[in-house]
């Protein structure tokens, strides 16, 4: 084979085996969520038929590792299957899919912003889509007013949980995993990454 004498650019494009990686990685969260969502989901509550879990742990471990599509994804698939497969929860399901997969991809997306404080700002905004969806959600469509109100002094321990044992979590997983793996974000391409 003979050289045309120029120098070979390097690919702008992703390593051949990133999209398989991210692929798996995007899988394997959305069972996560799913199992510990499930597993936790022991206390229904009676006015709402809606449950206490630790999901939300799970979710804010996934998007601030895996950035903002992971965490839609797997915030989204994962909680609504465990509506979905929950006795008496299945009304939940569709409306979950949404408020969980806005959370996962809210705390995703500002967590790799430039702001100082972008992990508590990330935190208290995907906090807020989830209370704040579930208490329009329920009250719109599912169990009305005031029931609707009982759900919001349910989801907000759910959310201070999952940021007080997520972050850190996230935190040390970004730490040990290989750099392949976790998100990062690019301003273009070469650029080097920015946490």
């Amino acid at each position: 084979m003979q050289s045309t004498g120029k120098p070979q650019q390097p690919s702008a494009t992703r390593p051949r085996g990133s999209a398989t990686i991210k692929l798996t990685l995007t899988a394997v969260s959305i069972a996560l969520v799913f199992i510990v969502t499930y597993a936790t989901a022991n206390y229904t509550i009676p006015a709402t038929k809606g449950y206490f879990d630790f999901g939300d742990v799970m979710i804010f471990i996934v998007a601030l590792t895996f950035g903002p599509v992971t965490g839609g994804l797997a915030g989204g698939i994962g909680s609504a299957a465990s509506d979905a497969f929950s006795t008496g929860s299945g009304v939940y399901a569709p409306f979950t899919l949404v408020i969980k997969g806005l959370e996962g991809l809210a705390a995703g997306y500002l967590a790799f912003r430039g702001s100082r404080w972008k992990l508590g700002i990330s935190w208290s905004v995907a906090s807020a889509i989830m209370v704040g969806g579930y208490f329009i959600a329920e009250t719109l469509a599912i169990v009305g007013y005031p029931a609707s109100v009982v759900d919001v002094f349910v989801n907000i321990p759910q959310v201070i949980v999952g940021g007080i044992i997520g972050i850190p979590v996230s935190q040390y997983l970004r730490r040990v995993l290989p750099p392949n793996t976790i998100y990062s974000r690019r301003s273009t391409p070469g650029s080097s990454p920015k946490a």
